[in-house]
Formats: structure tokens, sequence, C-alpha cells
């Protein structure tokens, strides 16, 4: 047995009301995957008061769908499974040297980067276009088990994947020149 850890660790420099939502929807998630998980009906009234007391600039950047129940359907389109909304990553905010911004860190182990990418597109519109790389790696020594990746973040686009990914393409490539 082999542990698998997709690990990411990257600054994004961002402006105050950005690094302010970027702070309430990493508080969103941890709240949602906590307490309403799943949003089944009996839930749905405290999810509804919790999406209600949110900032209006999250209500903004993730609004209610006018045909679904839980208020935050919208939010959970950032994951590719909304029954785990989380980032698993540990966000701070901090001054940069020429105090015209802020700089959010963004860091951890067993990271959510394609819901990193989106909450970026989403959040992050001063920053973009934007580029953070993560790693694949395993705690066992085998073939095929370590990499990485990128993405590179723009208003219209989230363009990038793995290493593997990659290489292939690069591996293709190469094969085709040789024929």
């Amino acid at each position: 047995m082999a542990n698998h850890f997709l690990e990411a660790s990257f600054q994004i420099r961002v402006s105050a009301a950005e690094a302010a939502l970027l702070a309430e929807c990493f508080e969103a998630a941890d709240i949602i995957s906590s307490d309403f998980v799943g949003i089944d009906h009996e839930e749905l009234d405290a999810a509804k008061i919790c999406y209600a007391v949110r900032s209006d600039a999250f209500r903004t950047a993730f609004p209610k769908q006018d045909k679904e129940e839980n208020p935050f359907a919208t939010f959970l389109e950032l994951w590719s499974d909304p029954d785990f909304p989380s980032f698993n990553a540990d966000l701070s905010i901090g001054e940069t040297d020429a105090g015209t911004a802020l700089m959010a860190l963004v860091s951890g182990y067993q990271v959510d980067v394609e819901a990193l990418a989106c909450l970026i597109q989403t959040v992050c519109k001063s920053a973009l276009p934007f580029a953070f790389e993560w790693a694949a790696r395993c705690d066992r020594l085998r073939p095929g088990e370590f990499g990485g990746g990128y993405f590179v973040i723009t208003e219209t686009d989230i363009s990038g994947g793995s290493t593997g990914w990659l290489m292939q393409l690069a591996l293709e490539a190469a094969q085709a020149d040789i024929r």
C-alpha cells in the first residue's frame, strides 16, 4: 500500500476586497464540509441561513440558482465532487512590501488544485492572468507515481495539466517525428 499526496504552495497578489472574499470562501467551504455535506432537506434551512449571512461579495460571486433549493449550488460548482467541498489547503493573507496590495499564501497537502484554480478565476480578477504549479508524490518509490502539473488561469480559461499528460504529448510528438 502506498500513500499519494497532491501538494501545492503559491502566493497570489490580490486586492483587499479579494483577500476578504478568498478568506470567506475558505471559511464557507469549511462550514459546508463539516455542517452541510450533501445538504438534505433537514439541513436546507440552516444552509439558507448560512448563505444569507455571507457577504454581498460572496453572494455576487456565487449567486443562488433559480431552480436550485441549495443556496450554495453555484459555490459547490468549484469542485468536481460537490459532496466534498474542501480546498484541503491553508490560506494566510499578508501585506506586500509595497503595501499597495495583499499577498495570499495558499498551501497544503491533498490540495484540490482544480477547485483552487476555479476559485482564483472567480474571486481574484485583479491577479489574472495567474499560474501555479502543484506536485504529486508517493511515499513509496514506485514507477509512475510521481509528477506534478500546472494551471494557467485567465478570465476566460483555465489551461494546464499534469506532467504525465505533457510527457505523453511530447513522447507522441517525438514518435511522430521518427515515422
